[in-house]
This record gives C-alpha cells, sequence and structure tokens, in this order.
C-alpha cells in the first residue's frame, strides 16, 4: 500500500469513531466522481466520519487529513483517466483470503444516496452498458443493505465475478459522466482550514468552535 494510503488508513481507523474504512471510503470517493451530478464538497465530506465530529488536536492535523483525503480523490480521477488503470482498494479475508467487496459497495451507495436524481438519468437512457453497471451496483448495494436476500449459488458467483466487474462498471459510468458533464473539473482541491473557517464537519460552527477545540 502506498506510503498516503497508509496514513488515511490509520487515520480513518483511529481518529474517528463512527467513520468509513478505507475500502468504503475508496468506493464512496469513485461514487462522487462517477455521479452523474456533481456533490459539493460541503455535503459529502462530514459522511466520512459519520455522526461524531472528529476532534483534531490542531489546524495542521485537520489540514493532513484532508490533504490525504484528496490526494486519493484525485488519484482515482488519474486512473479513470487511463482506461485499464482503476483499482477499486478491496479488503481480503485474513481467514481463507476471500476478497471482500461489500465495504467497497456501501461507500459507493452512500455516495449514490446524495444524488439520487442525476443516477436516475442513466436508468431511463439508452445507454445499455452504463444502466447494466449501475443495475450491478444497484442489486449488490440491496444485498449488502439486507433489502434482497440471494441464494448460495448466487452469492458465490457473485464473490468470484465481482471484484473483476467494479472495475468494468466504473469505467462505463465514468465515460458516461463525461459525455453527459463536460464542463465539470477534473480534479478537485483540498479545502484549506482557518481557525475562523466554516468546520469542515458541517456542523455550522467555526473551526475553532468544533473541530478545533483542544
Amino acid at each position: 500500500m502506498d506510503d498516503y494510503r497508509d496514513q488515511l488508513d490509520s487515520l480513518l481507523l483511529h481518529q474517528f469513531e463512527d467513520g468509513m474504512l478505507l475500502s468504503e471510503l475508496d468506493g464512496y470517493l469513485t461514487g462522487l466522481i462517477v455521479s452523474p451530478d456533481l456533490v459539493p464538497q460541503s455535503k459529502w465530506l462530514k459522511k466520512v466520519w459519520g455522526d461524531a465530529p472528529p476532534k483534531f488536536d490542531s489546524t495542521a492535523d485537520m489540514q493532513h487529513f484532508l490533504d490525504l483525503l484528496m490526494h486519493h480523490y484525485n488519484g482515482i480521477l488519474d486512473d479513470l483517466a487511463s482506461p485499464g488503470a482503476y483499482e477499486p482498494i478491496l479488503d481480503r479475508d485474513t481467514r481463507n483470503g476471500d476478497i471482500l467487496w461489500e465495504l467497497w459497495i456501501e461507500g459507493f451507495a452512500q455516495a449514490m444516496k446524495l444524488s439520487w436524481t442525476g443516477w436516475s438519468r442513466i436508468r431511463i437512457s439508452d445507454d445499455e452498458g452504463p444502466k447494466a453497471a449501475l443495475a450491478g451496483i444497484t442489486a449488490l448495494a440491496s444485498f449488502v443493505n439486507d433489502r434482497t436476500i440471494m441464494t448460495e449459488a448466487e452469492q458465490a458467483r457473485w464473490n468470484r465475478q465481482t471484484p473483476d466487474l467494479i472495475p468494468i462498471w466504473v469505467q462505463m459510468l465514468h465515460e458516461w459522466r463525461l459525455e453527459n458533464d463536460k464542463h465539470r473539473p477534473e480534479s478537485a482541491k483540498s479545502a484549506k482550514v482557518g481557525r475562523n473557517d466554516p468546520c469542515p464537519c458541517g456542523s455550522g460552527k467555526k473551526y475553532k468552535k468544533c473541530c478545533g477545540l483542544n
């Protein structure tokens, strides 16, 4: 794992009480990137750490986390610019070596919830590839969230196929988004946090009176 991913993984594990894990974050950011509608950072950022506001020791510590986060966001964008380069971050079961795709799918599904209307444009389009990609992700998200039940045979098939299907699905959705949203920025900058700025956690308070409290 790249050094910045190690740092990001550690912060996600230890900094937040109910935050996303790295695989879930990877799916979440990927879903935001390929979303037909641009989701503003002010809307999606606070979902990363959950309901409990993060408590950083300093503004510099929070800025470091935001920089790592956006570095990963832009890394996904760079990979998608080269077809075949994108690889999702999927955990592996240490007991049997199985690839665990559920967290990634859950993260992607969380991103979809922030812009249902945009995803509907794909569903009603004539582009069969992106429609099939979205249907596949939606079906797996429904299973992960216990809305549907799979037979053992179905689950075994998805376990075999999903790690290979995710990059194909994501590339299809990304290319559809590019074709239908040509004016969207192709990179994102990390928000710079000052003590008197609004806190990135979304509380509406100034940073110094919220997550910046020591």
